[in-house]
Order: C-alpha cells, then sequence, then structure tokens
C-alpha cells in the first residue's frame, strides 16, 4: 500500500523507498511515536491544568494518558523486535525536523534524516573529521556541509545506500506489526 504525505508544496506525494512503502497505520504510528507519544502519555502540572481549564486528574485526562501509554509500549515493543540499525533508520524517517531546503530537495521524504541515521553517513562523518575534512560539529551539520558543497558523488552513495536501508527498515516494522489497524489514539491520529 502506498501511503500518502505532504510535501513542502503542500501536495500529497507517496513516501516510497526502493518498492516498499508503509501502511497507512506504520505511518501513523512511527509518525506519532517518535514525534508526539512522549507529549501525550506526559501528566501535566497543577498550574497547565489551571491553565486549559481542566484538571490533570480529570477521568478524561486520566483514560488519554492510558490510552497513549499503551499504544506507546505497542510500538515500543514491536520496535525493539527489531534490529537497532533499522530502529535508528525509522527513528531518522520519521522524527521531524527542519532541514534545508537544499538538503531536503537532494534527500526527499525522510531519507535526509535517515542518512543522518545511518552507519555509512556517520562512518563517512568520523572520516572526513579524522582526515580534517570538515568542521561539521555533528552528523546532521555534515550532511547540510556535503549538500551546500555539493558533493553528488556523496549523495548519490547515500541516497542508494539509505534508500535500501529505509526500504528494508519498513518492511521489517511491517512484519513485526502486523496488518491490525492503527493504534494510535484517536484524537492524535
Amino acid at each position: 500500500m502506498q501511503v500518502p504525505i505532504e510535501d513542502q508544496s503542500g501536495e500529497r506525494a507517496v513516501r516510497r523507498f526502493r518498492d516498499v512503502s508503509p501502511s497507512e497505520a506504520a505511518e501513523a504510528e512511527l509518525k506519532w511515536f517518535f514525534n508526539e507519544a512522549e507529549t501525550a502519555i506526559e501528566q501535566p502540572s497543577n498550574f497547565q491544568g489551571l491553565v486549559a481549564g481542566c484538571s490533570p486528574t480529570s477521568l478524561d485526562e486520566v483514560e488519554r494518558r492510558a490510552e497513549a501509554i499503551h499504544a506507546a509500549r505497542k510500538i515500543h515493543d514491536r520496535l525493539q523486535r527489531l534490529r537497532s540499525t533499522d530502529l535508528l533508520l525509522l527513528r531518522g524517517i520519521y522524527t521531524e525536523r527542519e532541514w534545508s531546503e537544499a538538503v531536503e530537495e537532494a534527500l526527499p521524504d525522510g531519507l535526509a534524516g535517515a542518512a543522518e541515521a545511518s552507519v555509512g553517513v556517520r562512518v563517512e562523518y568520523l572520516r572526513a573529521l579524522a582526515r580534517v575534512q570538515t568542521r561539521a560539529k555533528n552528523v546532521a551539520a555534515f550532511v547540510e556541509e556535503v549538500v551546500r558543497r555539493g558533493r553528488k558523488d556523496l549523495l548519490v552513495a547515500w541516497r542508494s545506500e539509505v534508500e535500501l536501508a529505509c526500504a528494508l527498515a519498513i518492511a521489517a516494522y511491517e512484519r513485526v506489526r502486523g496488518d491490525g489497524p492503527s493504534v494510535v489514539p484517536e484524537e492524535d491520529a
């Protein structure tokens, strides 16, 4: 199944890695888990409840947190059954972060985050540091630097490597999650 996502222009696109696209349920779960789950399960302070006009211990709030905790545990358990490299790639794909427009163009659909998380790119970063070929303070800055310098040789290699790794990671998550509905709480979906 192909999953529509919004690209930077606001148009619907399909996130696809080689011949693998995540199901809508997997897409929703991973996006929610890596970006919203922590906030959904966090118990607000009494002051936050006062400002929001509800008690952090109201029945609705307790039920909402319980559903979020259940969903997060279920997704966490699934992720723990994956190889650590697959988990890192999924975190890279689905963790929302700001990249420059040039990076988004060179490595679209989460590939920039996956590149940052990939072993190959991390090794290349360490190699560049050892050879004093970069001043980047971290892997994300190194990815930005490679794009800014127009290193097409590295970008082509990274894209090929990362697309395949992402396809394998998505397929692995789909295997462990099965074909049931998304576990993301309704109000967060």
